[in-house]
């Protein structure tokens, strides 16, 4: 395949079924919390995702310090289910939201992460699911 790639606009290929989540920029890990996450998903086939988090600036994740969060993308349906919220962490963010972008062959979207693209979805670290277009 050949495609155009001038200086400005990088072509990136991802295989479909992939779950890409994008947060804030920093420059050191505890700069900001990440209450927006952008999560790209590339359809085609059903995907999954475990979003890790902890302190990030010590070692206390070995002693059970983190949490995670199963994210499922369902091809036949369009949803994507954020699961329960497991485990925690001091200054963990107890709501946060996520603006889910579907990319299709017919609807590609460039990364663009200061406007949300997609569809937001406010969640609170209980079991949610969403129907996307």
């Amino acid at each position: 395949m050949i495609v155009d790639a001038p200086y400005d606009r990088i072509p990136v290929f991802v295989p479909e079924g992939s779950i890409i989540p994008f947060g804030p920029a920093m420059e050191w890990s505890d700069e900001q919390p990440a209450e927006l996450i952008h999560l790209f998903i590339y359809s085609g086939r059903d995907a999954q995702f475990t979003l890790y988090e902890d302190e990030g600036t010590n070692y206390n994740y070995e002693r059970g310090k983190r949490s995670t969060i199963d994210i499922r993308y369902d091809e036949a349906t369009r949803t994507v289910t954020f699961g329960q919220r497991e485990g925690s962490f001091d200054g963990m963010l107890r709501q946060r939201r996520f603006c889910v972008v579907l990319v299709t062959p017919d609807q590609p979207h460039a990364l663009d992460l200061e406007h949300c693209e997609g569809q937001m979805v406010q969640y609170d670290g209980r079991q949610k699911s969403v129907s996307i277009q």
